[in-house]
């Protein structure tokens, strides 16, 4: 696993973060995590939950990652962690995962998500417990213009998406049980950087909200 510290990468074995593990009730990975906040404002409000920010690109993360690196003193928080890692190269020992996180998904990712993978969604499920939940929130400005990620899939709403996307998950593990537009006080909630851009407190419908639990097959 290759952990993103600030500006440095280091190595962490599989045996290390499981002893990291043991010190937490619950593990929380953010799939995708971008500049990683997300990650921090769950850490920073369940601190017996380890939470693992997860991307491909590492330098979105580095500020973020540094913040938590820091001594608790020093406004550090210990249960952050980041990974520089695409979601198709699985860390080692990130097993047993909890509760998944997606938010405001772009690229492949989005892709994966919207034109379901099975593939990349069924690697997902294999490392989670069963039972463990997700919430998957989709930036509906993709759609306006459609982005080449969404391609000519429509813009989903809370109805489609229990329709269309629901068996597809279904077949991959991921059992999405409820979908909404997300509200302002929700969206402020995620503690993203996509909150200020959105502009919240327009009257818009700019996110949806999946949810559900993840059953493994594999």
């Amino acid at each position: 696993m290759r952990r993103v510290v600030g500006k440095a990468t280091i190595d962490l074995t599989p045996d290390a973060f499981a002893e990291l593990r043991q010190r937490y009730d619950e593990l929380v990975v953010d799939v995708g995590t971008g500049d990683g906040k997300h990650v921090l404002a769950v850490a920073r409000s369940r601190p017996r939950a380890l939470v693992v920010g997860l991307d491909a690109g590492p330098d979105a993360m580095r500020k973020t990652a540094a913040r938590a690196a820091a001594k608790p003193a020093k406004g550090g928080t210990p249960n952050a962690l980041f990974t520089w890692a695409a979601v198709e190269q699985w860390p080692a020992g990130l097993d047993g995962v909890d509760e998944v996180h997606s938010l405001m998904p772009w690229g492949s990712l989005l892709r994966a998500f919207v034109r379901p993978d099975p593939d990349v969604l069924g690697d997902v499920a294999a490392h989670c417990r069963p039972g463990a939940a997700f919430l998957v929130t989709l930036n509906l400005h993709a759609w306006r213009p459609p982005v080449p990620e969404v391609g000519a899939t429509p813009e989903p709403t809370p109805a489609s998406a229990l329709a269309d996307l629901a068996p597809a998950y279904a077949g991959a593990g991921w059992a999405l049980t409820a979908a909404d537009y997300a509200g302002p006080e929700e969206i402020a909630a995620l503690g993203t950087s996509w909150t200020k851009r959105l502009n919240s407190s327009r009257p818009t419908l700019d996110v949806l909200a999946l949810r559900g639990t993840v059953v493994p097959s594999r």
